[in-house]
């Protein structure tokens, strides 16, 4: 196996190498640090968000839906509203356990904010999408799911259209990072 096969299936491209790189130097310098500030105690409800809402949200709705937690969302900041998870998706999640058939995506704009939400994106640059829907006085936070995953990423890159062993490279982030997060939600519950 050649070095770029290596890098394309534990970091998608090599494109998604130095995304890492960049990413995990900012959250060693901190630059993270305040999306794990957050207020266990008044979410109400976890969202995970990514870009189209075919791939990777999807995944951490319905695993959380599987670990027992009822009040679970996903959405898209840049999709169409009503469509189905991504076929590689579907066909990955199912080979780890999880499927995605009853997923439709849902848009940004289509998407119905609570007080207590907590927003979990999958990538930096996914926190100034959702930046304005947490600045509106609805007690709802934002975090980087990748944050609770152990160890820490700073960025659970995009599976979109790459090759099956990043998919499940990054589903098995994704399980980790949700995993804790549920643990978190679940102990503030019980008080």
């Amino acid at each position: 196996m050649d070095f770029l096969s290596k890098i394309n299936r534990k970091f998608g491209t090599y494109r998604g190498m130095i995304r890492l790189a960049i990413e995990t130097i900012k959250m060693w310098l901190g630059h993270y640090s305040h999306c794990e500030k957050i207020d266990w105690s008044k979410v109400e409800r976890l969202v995970f968000v990514c870009q189209g809402n075919i791939c990777r949200s999807p995944y951490g709705h319905i695993l959380a839906k599987n670990l027992g937690i009822e009040n679970v969302a996903s959405f898209g900041y840049a999709t169409t509203t009503g469509r189905p998870a991504a076929p590689q998706a579907i066909k990955v999640a199912k080979e780890r356990g999880i499927s995605l058939n009853p997923h439709l995506t849902t848009d940004i704009n289509n998407f119905e904010f609570l007080e207590g939400d907590l927003l979990l994106v999958m990538e930096s640059r996914h926190l100034s999408k959702v930046a304005a829907c947490s600045q509106q006085g609805r007690n709802i936070q934002v975090t980087m799911l990748g944050l609770w995953r152990m160890p820490r990423l700073a960025l659970l890159y995009d599976p979109h259209n790459l090759s099956d062993e990043y998919f499940h490279q990054c589903y098995v982030s994704i399980e980790n990072a949700t995993v804790n997060a549920v643990k978190k939600y679940q102990a503030s519950r019980q008080g």
